[in-house]
């Protein structure tokens, strides 16, 4: 789905809000107005009614309970120092307030809360007209904090100081630097009205608009990036960067004449592929030899030629694309390219049942190092089931079902040689324990984990985060992140770390239950759904993509409305789609729809999930007659590709892991889903 043209705006405004509440949410809340708090037994249930006693901003509450537990309870004093200096502040004691505030600061320079500390300090400073002291305050915060968003707000708060104080310049100085640094943020423009109203007016220099199309451009909104960048210094890089906006809005015959003007490789590779999305292909190809032959020890040349060659192939115009590719493989043998191209031109044979000349250049490749060795051994593999080598077929998908790893392809090894998807065993318990030793920040995080105020459990693993070095460390830092229900955390600090108990944390059950309610509700095998919400969010509640797929299934507003109308869910409204019941509930009445669409076809159904149903419709058409592992590797579209594998990798990861789990119906299987024969 996030292939589909959608416009960009408030991308980066909604984006950058919710990340800044999107810890909290990852985590369970807590409803403070359900939960008994009356004779709590234990220092964590005392706790917990003294976190909601200050959520609901009961102070004389929070007052009593500190000192019956205060004592009990030193190694979270940071907290406690925190919730008093609020309570006395909600009670109108400022000066108390300031100076427990003033003690987090002091004793807990590292303190998970010391920026809540700060924020509440400024505050009392603003009130009490310490403009300064506020100012200094801010700024420091500003400089303290990893959020973009967060850093604006400070940076206003600064501004709105100095214009309070009638010092103009000052205040213009603060927004203009908002409006350069965060074009992001709703008040970002506030800085024209702040001129208008001293009778001035702001017109912004062509460093200020480069600097500011620059952020844009990095975070993809391409409208505002190329409104800023046309009034730039018109350098080569900013006028390759415009002619990339043009392309991106599909503004093709701009794009062209902008790429045209522009003498870089760089610009040859996009003046080729706008050539190609202005369907010219031949100009296209044309274009990327041009480069070759001009420049051949750029960068950018292995890959214009890669996607010439992909062009002709495409058009079926293999003996060409096939010059290409051995072009490529001879000129460029220690990059990328040329392991693509060795691919791509085994494939072409495989196509074209020449199956000894697809079998040298698989076998070529199928027993060395790279990232693309399990793909050169899956289609050796079924390279040599077509000559009918059954004893090299099955050495070939026995290599790769061995794998400790789940990947796609060991994947569809194990299908076609029918073994059950079992959980890579670890051979040592090696990552067994705690490797972080006595470490404050995890005693507090177990402390709130066991209260079950998570949010605050979440401080302290990030706390954890850049002491994580070892393989150990990280793997018990992303359990923590899964008991803290924070399942992005879980699959983002195991990413990447080759261990089972990695791989175990990288597939969580998240919102298992909403999973499960709403993929029988909707007839759906829930590892399916699972695997979805992976692959498109990593559970992330508050995800939003470039094209404003929202939440964890990532669907676009308008797929949204639709189902909520079929669902006949009154009062739908958009925002409800960082909610996990109405995300899932109406993701997985989706994906039950194009399923039914495509008469229960997984693949095509993933796809056109992906990359809209009217183009999986398309590669079905085209396609559709071919094994599916085969139809796979055919759809056009690189993403699209590259999703359905994906998938399909984690929901066998879901099968290893959780398979033989009971009431997992409805079931599916991948057997069913993909129809994998034996060889």
């Amino acid at each position: 789905m996030r292939l589909k043209n959608v416009a960009l705006s408030a991308f980066l405004f909604i984006c950058l809000f919710l990340f800044a509440v999107a810890q909290a949410s990852q985590a369970q809340e807590i409803d403070c107005e359900k939960i008994p708090l009356s004779d709590p037994k234990t220092l964590e249930k005392q706790f917990l009614k003294l976190y909601c006693h200050a959520q609901n901003e009961q102070h004389s509450e929070v007052k009593k309970l500190l000192d019956q537990i205060k004592g009990k309870l030193a190694h979270i004093e940071d907290y406690l120092l925190h919730y008093e200096a609020n309570a006395m502040l909600g009670l109108g004691q400022t000066e108390e307030a300031e100076a427990l505030f003033l003690k987090v600061l002091k004793d807990h320079p590292n303190s998970a809360i010391i920026q809540d500390s700060r924020e509440q300090l400024a505050e009392i400073y603003i009130e009490t007209k310490r403009h300064e002291a506020a100012e200094d305050m801010y700024f420091l915060l500003a400089r303290s904090t990893e959020s973009r968003w967060k850093k604006a707000i400070y940076l206003k708060n600064v501004g709105e100081i100095k214009e309070k104080q009638g010092t103009f310049y000052l205040a213009a100085k603060i927004f203009e630097r908002i409006w350069v640094e965060h074009p992001e943020v709703s008040f970002s423009d506030y800085v024209f009205e702040l001129y208008r109203k001293n009778k001035k007016v702001f017109n912004p220099s062509p460093r200020q608009f480069a600097k500011r199309g620059e952020i844009m451009f990095k975070a993809g909104n391409w409208k505002e990036a190329l409104e800023a960048l046309s009034r730039s210094p018109r350098t080569k890089t900013v006028k390759t960067k415009i002619g990339i906006c043009l392309y991106r809005l599909s503004r093709f015959e701009d794009a062209l004449k902008a790429f045209s003007g522009i003498d870089s490789p760089k610009a040859f590779y996009w003046k080729g592929l706008t050539l190609s999305r202005m369907e010219r292909e031949n100009e296209a190809i044309e274009t990327f030899k041009l480069l070759y032959r001009l420049n051949p020890k750029s960068r950018w040349t292995a890959k214009s030629l890669v996607t010439a060659a992909r062009l002709l192939s495409l058009r079926e115009e293999f003996k060409e694309a096939q010059s290409l590719y051995n072009l490529i493989i001879d000129k460029y043998p220690g990059r990328k390219e040329a392991s693509k191209s060795a691919w791509n031109l085994g494939w072409i044979h495989y196509k074209k049942k020449e199956y000894q000349k697809a079998l040298d250049i698989f076998s070529s490749r199928a027993w060395s190092a790279g990232s693309e060795r399990e793909r050169f051994i899956y289609w050796y593999a079924r390279t040599t089931e077509r000559m009918g080598d059954k004893p090299s077929t099955l050495f070939a998908l026995g290599k790769l079902a061995d794998s400790p790893h789940i990947s796609y392809y060991s994947s569809l090894a194990r299908l076609k040689l029918k073994r059950p998807f079992l959980p890579p065993q670890s051979p040592t318990a090696a990552y067994s324990g705690n490797p972080f030793g006595e470490n404050p920040a995890l005693k507090k995080f177990l402390f709130f984990s066991k209260a079950g105020t998570y949010d605050l459990a979440l401080r302290e693993a990030g706390l954890l985060r850049p002491q994580a070095k070892t393989v150990g460390q990280k793997l018990h830092l992303a359990s923590l992140y899964l008991e803290a229900r924070n399942y992005k955390g879980s699959i983002n600090t195991a990413a990447g770390l080759r261990s089972p108990e990695a791989l175990r944390l990288s597939f969580p059950k998240g919102f298992e239950e909403h999973v499960r309610f709403f993929s029988r509700k909707h007839s759906l095998d829930e590892f399916l759904v699972y695997s979805v919400i992976r692959e498109e969010s990593h559970f992330d509640t508050e995800a939003v993509s470039v094209s404003d797929a929202r939440g964890l299934m990532q669907l676009l507003p308008t797929t949204a409305l639709e189902a909520a109308t079929k669902l006949e869910l009154g009062n739908f409204k958009t925002s409800q789609l960082f909610s996990p019941e109405v995300n899932i509930n109406l993701g997985c009445y989706y994906l039950s729809w194009l399923l039914k669409i495509f008469e229960g076809n997984l693949i095509l159904s993933v796809a056109g999930y992906n990359g809209g149903p009217t183009n999986a419709k398309i590669w079905n058409e085209k396609n559709g007659a071919l094994d599916i592992d085969e139809f796979i590797e055919e759809i056009p579209f690189k993403q699209s590709r590259d999703y359905v594998k994906k998938i399909l990798r984690s929901y066998a990861a879901y099968e290893a892991f959780y398979g033989k789990e009971k009431n997992q119906s409805p079931r599916q299987s991948l057997e069913k889903f993909l129809k994998i024969t034996s060889p």
